[in-house]
C-alpha cells in the first residue's frame, strides 16, 4: 500500500514532512533545519520513537531530502544512537555513516586551576586561515566532506600557545545547554588541563549546562573528559546523504594550447654566430 505524505511548512530554514502507510495508520513526522551559510540540512527529530522501524521512515527521509535540494543543500546529516532501531532505515534511504562520537555531559562546576600557558580567547575572523589549517590536518577528508567546515563560520573559542592555533571549540548555545565539538592537535601533552580551563572559560561566559561531543578521531581526549566528573551518555553515529553526484570536469588550460599552436623555430646559437665573425 502506497505511502501518504503531508507537511507544515514553518519558514524556509525548517520544514516537517508527514509520512503514513495506510490512512489509518499513525502518521510519523519528520523535522529539518538548516542554518544560513550552511550547504547542508539536518534532521530536527524523528517522531514517534517507536514507529521508527517503519517502513514508512524510508519515504520520509526520500521526502525531507527532497525537500532539502528546494533549499539548496548539497548533504542531508542525521544522528542517532549506535543501537537505534531506524539505522537499517536510513541506510536503504541512501545513508552513509560518516563517523561516531561520545557525548559528555558536564554540569556546572569551578574545575581546579590549571598551570597552562596558552590562553583560550573567543574566535575572530582573523583566526580563519588557522582553524581551517589545524581543522584539515586533524579531521578525517570523510568528515570534512559531510560537515563543511569551510564554508560556514565558526562560533566558539580558540586556543593559542606561543602565537600558534593548538585548539579550537565549536560552541553552539540553546535553552538547556551549550554544545561543544573541540578539535584538539594532539601534540597537546596536558589534555586534562587543557579542557577543565575551557571548561572554566565556557562556564563563566554562558552558565548553563555543558555537552561536550568527542568524535572518534579525537577519542584520546575521553579520559580527560571523565577526570572532570562528567557523565557520559550513549555513543552516536552520524551519518550523511549526499544529495549531488561529483562529475569530474577537464581542466582547460589555455595557455598550453596557444603554446601548441605556435611553435617556436629554432634559431643559430650564439657559439656559431662567433665563428662565422672569426
Amino acid at each position: 500500500m502506497g505511502t501518504v505524505l503531508g507537511y507544515f511548512r514553518l519558514d524556509f530554514s525548517s520544514y516537517i514532512g508527514l509520512a503514513k502507510e495506510n490512512k489509518s495508520s499513525l502518521p510519523l513526522m519528520g523535522q529539518i533545519y538548516m542554518h544560513i551559510g550552511e550547504e547542508a540540512t539536518r534532521l530536527g527529530f524523528l517522531a514517534p520513537s517507536q514507529a521508527a522501524g517503519n517502513p514508512a521512515v524510508i519515504a520520509l527521509l526520500d521526502h525531507l531530502a527532497w525537500e532539502s535540494c528546494n533549499r539548496g543543500a548539497f548533504r542531508f546529516l542525521a544522528e542517532m544512537d549506535e543501537d537505534e532501531k531506524a539505522f537499517e532505515c536510513f541506510r536503504m534511504a541512501g545513508f552513509s555513516v560518516y563517523t561516531r562520537q561520545q557525548i559528555w555531559k558536564i554540569q556546572n562546576s569551578n574545575p581546579a586551576t590549571s598551570d597552562l600557558q596558552g590562553e583560550w580567547r573567543p574566535l575572530q575572523s582573523l583566526d580563519t586561515r588557522e582553524l581551517q589549517n589545524l581543522y584539515h590536518s586533524i579531521v578525517p577528508p570523510l568528515v570534512q566532506g559531510a560537515e563543511g567546515l569551510d564554508k560556514r563560520i565558526v562560533q566558539g573559542l580558540g586556543y593559542k600557545l606561543n602565537g600558534e592555533l593548538l585548539a579550537f571549540v565549536e560552541m553552539i548555545s540553546g535553552p538547556n545547554g551549550v554544545y561543544l565539538i573541540p578539535v584538539v592537535h594532539p601534540n597537546m601533552r596536558e589534555p586534562h588541563a587543557l579542557l577543565s580551563s575551557m571548561v572554566k572559560k565556557v562556564n563563566i561566559q554562558t552558565g548553563k549546562t555543558i555537552f561536550m561531543a568527542v568524535r572518534d578521531y579525537q577519542s584520546w581526549l575521553n579520559s580527560a573528559i571523565e577526570d572532570l566528573n562528567a557523565e557520559t551518555s550513549a555513543r552516536k553515529v552520524l551519518l550523511v546523504k549526499h544529495l549531488v553526484r561529483r562529475q569530474k570536469v577537464e581542466a582547460l588550460n589555455p595557455i598550453r594550447k596557444v603554446l601548441e599552436a605556435h611553435g617556436t623555430e629554432p634559431s643559430a646559437t650564439i657559439v656559431q654566430h662567433i665563428r662565422r665573425k672569426k
